[in-house]
């Protein structure tokens, strides 16, 4: 459940909503009930999404499976880019079970911390990178600002089908802790040492570049620091180790580009020599994961969609300056 948002996303911004309701929201009504229950095992309410689930619906073994949380909102992000399709009673009342079941567990994994009287993520939790020490790991960038979106969502659909929102949602979504802020950029995690240093934590997935890409502007609470935004473009674009990134981070990179208005950096990303497909088109892992890998290709798609369509309040092409690009269907972002 943690890929299922790169492999089917892009269908809805090519304007292909049939093949997108193929999956959706069939796997994740059939996929409820064993999340309930694992939600209900580890202690929380709703329903808590595995990361690999095999065909019994049970989780894969894995202490990284166990520990990952990133995947939860990606519900909330489905029913969204559906109901702006199809704005009906029939597409509130098809999710509305399955968004709520999420943002119980959402609500309900936030832990308040006494001291600063916010709700924070972790530990023990694993980031989307997923190499960090989990026991140390908390508050991670992107976790945070993916939690709220995810929380925003539902609230708004309780709101739509005019339904009352629990409490705790609410409570939780308006006192998350801040994005972190180290040296004028967006960390990994909060409290995260030698951010820009350690070579650790400028590899893997540069999950912070999503939060103005991949996700729109925040709808509630603080909004990005712009400032902030491009001196973690910066620094991901001068330290990061490209080499060793592979699959979506390089589209999800070029997201980000595209909404701070540097297209050309776009492009750079899309074809950075670490991005690679072969001969008959399909993806290659490279060293980190086996070929095909297909998070690539649809992220790709994914990346040129917003490229070709934007996104709310900038619609339209995002070619470069003298592109001469024509393109027709494509739904812009959120």
């Amino acid at each position: 459940m943690e890929m299922i948002l790169w492999h089917t996303l892009q269908f809805a911004r090519w304007n292909h909503h049939d093949l997108l309701a193929r999956s959706l929201p069939h796997t994740y009504t059939r996929l409820l009930p064993s999340s309930l229950a694992r939600a209900s095992t580890q202690g929380y309410a709703g329903a808590r999404w595995g990361k690999m689930t095999d065909p019994s619906t049970l989780d894969a073994p894995g202490e990284i499976n166990t520990l990952l949380i990133w995947q939860q909102p990606h519900a909330m992000y489905f029913a969204e880019i559906e109901y702006r399709h199809a704005p009906s009673q029939e597409t509130l009342e098809k999710w509305n079970q399955v968004l709520a079941a999420t943002a119980d567990f959402m609500a309900s994994y936030a832990f308040r911390n006494e001291t600063t009287g916010f709700y924070d993520l972790g530990p023990p939790m694993y980031p989307v990178s997923e190499n960090t020490n989990p026991n140390a790991t908390v508050n991670p960038t992107f976790e945070l600002a993916y939690w709220r979106f995810g929380l925003d969502v539902a609230i708004s659909w309780k709101h739509r089908l005019g339904e009352p929102v629990p409490g705790a949602w609410t409570t939780v979504r308006d006192n998350l802790a801040p994005l972190p802020v180290v040296d004028a950029t967006y960390p990994v995690y909060e409290g995260v040492q030698g951010m820009w240093t350690n070579i650790t934590t400028v590899q893997d997935h540069p999950a912070m570049s999503g939060i103005f890409g991949l996700l729109p502007p925040p709808a509630s609470g603080p909004a990005l620091n712009r400032t902030v935004l491009e001196n973690t473009a910066a620094r991901i674009w001068e330290l990061w180790d490209l080499d060793e990134s592979f699959g979506w981070d390089f589209p999800m990179l070029a997201m980000n580009s595209l909404r701070l208005g540097d297209a050309p950096r776009a492009v750079e990303y899309l074809l950075h020599p670490t991005f690679q497909f072969d001969d008959a088109g399909y993806p290659l892992g490279g060293t980190r994961v086996p070929t095909p890998y297909f998070p690539s290709s649809s992220s790709l798609l994914l990346a040129m969609a917003m490229m070709a369509g934007g996104w709310d309040g900038e619609e339209g092409q995002r070619f470069p300056e003298g592109w001469d690009v024509v393109v027709e269907g494509f739904v812009p972002g959120l």
